[in-house]
């Protein structure tokens, strides 16, 4: 199994039987997962591409996805209810659905922004991308109310993963140094409930902050992955 950041909150999991795709937003292919994008090719030889798309903001989702069936007939869209674009291969998922075809089972879970969530087990591998969801508490703009009311539905969200989600090998959350003081509280509250063996920052505002958060967690259980380019393969 290989794990390849891309950019920003998009990444893939080259498995055996499968490739992995979560929020990629890119106009278009390029040079190959190492550089950050896909080649037609790495579409092309993929016995089954599933690719997840959490919301519809221009950072976590492109239309030329879409595209991809011209490439390999046996992708599958896994898409949140929120994106408005239609497509009849699209699977529309909402909070709480599951999907299951015999090969992947993925159930969407809840954001804390617009979309969901995405925990999937395949090839004996479990699987959470958290697309947007995080503690996005913005602190240091001085609404005390916005933030007390983000911790509700932070915590709400999380109750629901933990009393659904038992074990999660490999999980992509957001570390966005965008909010100032405490703004990884979100990604080590997920870590200490959740406890994924393997985390792999996204949605980050630069590549040392990853290595900050590493660091960080460096004596813990959980074993966290510094990002250091697009296209960096992780594992």
């Amino acid at each position: 199994m290989q794990i390849y950041f891309l950019h920003h909150s998009a990444v893939c999991v080259v498995m055996d039987e499968s490739l992995l795709v979560f929020d990629y937003f890119m106009s278009s292919l390029g040079d190959g997962m190492a550089s950050g994008s896909f080649r037609d090719a790495e579409i092309k030889s993929a016995k089954r591409v599933y690719v997840f798309v959490s919301h519809s903001h221009g950072d976590h989702f492109n239309r030329c996805i879409f595209d991809w069936e011209k490439l390999n007939s046996n992708v599958t869209y896994l898409v949140d209810d929120t994106v408005n674009y239609p497509h009849e291969k699209a699977v529309k998922m909402s909070r709480g659905q599951e999907y299951d075809d015999g090969y992947l089972r993925a159930k969407e879970f809840g954001s804390t922004d617009i979309g969901g969530s995405f925990y999937m087990e395949c090839e004996g591998v479990k699987i959470f991308h958290a697309g947007d969801f995080n503690y996005w508490h913005w602190r240091d703009e001085g609404d005390a109310n916005y933030s007390r009311q983000m911790q509700l539905y932070f915590d709400r969200e999380m109750k629901y993963l933990r009393g659904n989600v038992q074990e999660i090998d490999y999980a992509f959350f957001p570390v966005d140094k965008r909010m100032g003081s405490g703004f990884d509280e979100g990604a080590d509250m997920f870590i200490e409930l959740m406890k994924p063996k393997h985390f792999v920052p996204i949605h980050f505002v630069d590549f040392a902050d990853t290595l900050a958060f590493a660091a960080k967690h460096l004596t813990g259980q959980t074993k966290v992955f510094a990002v250091q380019k697009n296209g960096d393969k992780l594992l």
